[in-house]
């Protein structure tokens, strides 16, 4: 970045490089030079740069009209996209909100929770990574870097461990983390009182580290016996990029509300909260919203994406 830039220097920069255009996993440069694109837009890309079907999508649906705000025009790729991702999404999530990024669809996931459940708290885990917004700042303990100067943060969220990859004995290491659950929810937030789960099937920013099967598993079984939501974070692990649609179908397990964004759009600003209808009802209507939810250019790369990936 130049001293006579006019961007924001909260933007910090890994490489000096500026990009003319891409092609697949190439990018090229203003100054000609050619790179293999390792960082896929920080898993945003799954088709490649400028992948022609969703270029087309987009495209044709830029001619035919650009936003038609949901609450005003339902448009006619809603619906569509809607089931698309209920016969991708795993056990009986059927029904879908759309928003704009990460950030906002896990706040989403948390505040659809607290509705259902009418509890307060939230539980996460070390290591995690939600987004940059106050509430998922607060949900955030990959680095302090994220928090740091902007206190207070919401309250109501409370940290568990997650199980070291490292530790020689993963059986004991599962063991441990799941007594320190079971602890937090003896000392700090009751399960009367506890809402929500919210877990990465993968680590993202904690270094990449899927959960064991087994932690992944209690997990599960104590939401189910508590009546504690169980909301799987899959911004960065959904789309393909386990060898699966979404992580959590390596573990068999149907989660409550799963948050989706990152690759659903190969590259688009676009993001989904899949849950249950049944849940789904007890978000009052209007008390959660958004001016670019569901975009129609949105929702046509996200369709396009879709078509070349399923």
């Amino acid at each position: 970045m130049t001293a006579s830039s006019h961007l924001s220097n909260v933007w910090f920069s890994v490489t000096p490089l500026q990009v003319s255009h891409g092609q697949g996993c190439w990018v090229t440069t203003t100054t000609g030079e050619e790179y293999l694109d390792f960082a896929a837009g920080i898993a945003v890309n799954s088709t490649g740069h400028a992948h022609p079907a969703v270029a087309a999508a987009i495209g044709a649906q830029a001619q035919r009209f650009i936003h038609a705000q949901v609450n005003v025009f339902k448009h006619d790729l809603l619906e569509p996209l809607a089931g698309k991702l209920a016969e991708l999404s795993p056990g009986a999530i059927d029904t879908f909100f759309f928003a704009n990024s990460g950030a906002e669809i896990t706040e989403a996931a948390v505040k659809l929770a607290k509705q259902a459940t009418k509890r307060p708290h939230t539980v996460v885990f070390s290591g995690s990574f939600h987004g940059r917004t106050h509430m998922a700042m607060a949900m955030t303990t990959s680095k302090t870097g994220y928090r740091a100067g902007h206190a207070p943060l919401p309250a109501g969220v409370f940290v568990a461990p997650y199980p070291d990859p490292m530790a020689a004995d993963q059986d004991a290491e599962v063991a441990k983390a799941l007594y320190g659950f079971d602890h937090l929810l003896k000392s700090m937030t009751a399960p009367e009182e506890t809402a929500c789960v919210i877990l990465e099937p993968v680590l993202g920013e904690g270094g990449y580290v899927p959960a064991p099967a087994a932690f992944i598993h209690g997990l599960v079984e104590r939401c189910r016996q508590h009546g504690i939501l169980f909301i799987a974070d899959e911004v960065q692990s959904g789309f393909g990029r386990t060898g699966k649609m979404f992580a959590v179908e390596h573990y068999g397990i149907e989660p409550d509300i799963i948050c989706m964004a990152k690759g659903i759009a190969s590259g688009f600003p676009f993001a989904a909260l899949g849950t249950r209808r049944e849940l789904d009802d007890k978000w009052p209507t209007g008390s959660h919203g958004g001016t670019y939810g569901g975009n129609a250019m949105g929702c046509a790369a996200a369709l396009a994406t879709i078509d070349i990936m399923a």
